[in-house]
């Protein structure tokens, strides 16, 4: 299951990609503008931070930028960092454990679309995301 924190990730980046390259946003203003607890952003921040896709400064000048490219970060990338493995059900997950994995009828449904989804979400960007939200307003 993708967890809302996943979510609030993808909207925080999408964000940032909407304005120019290079610009500063404060973590308050994503929170603002985006209705995400301004906690959660930072929280959020610290992680996109980590994987190479924002930078942050302090200051009376500082906030956020994106760093990323993002016609180069992938939903799934998104998700994983937040989340982990994407599965949409327990079992896909080879650890977890299934009296009935040889002989389940579901299991190759499950399969198939789960390799669906994944496909989706490694062929959407954060810019793919960013430039549809510009068409919306």
């Amino acid at each position: 299951m993708i967890t809302k924190k996943a979510e609030y990730a993808i909207i925080i980046l999408t964000e940032l990609a909407s304005y120019p390259r290079g610009s500063v946003i404060t973590s308050k203003e994503i929170a603002r503008n985006r209705s995400i607890p301004v906690n959660l952003v930072v929280q959020l921040l610290a992680i996109l931070n980590q994987a190479g896709w924002t930078s942050g400064s302090r200051g009376p000048a500082g906030g956020i930028t994106l760093t990323g490219d993002p016609s180069n970060i992938y939903l799934r990338q998104v998700i994983e960092k937040i989340d982990g493995p994407i599965s949409i059900t327990r079992c896909l997950f080879n650890d977890t454990p299934c009296q009935d994995k040889t002989h389940c009828s579901l299991r190759g449904i499950w399969s198939r679309a789960q390799q669906g989804m994944l496909s989706v979400l490694e062929d959407v960007s954060i810019k793919d995301l960013a430039e549809e939200a510009s068409k919306d307003n």
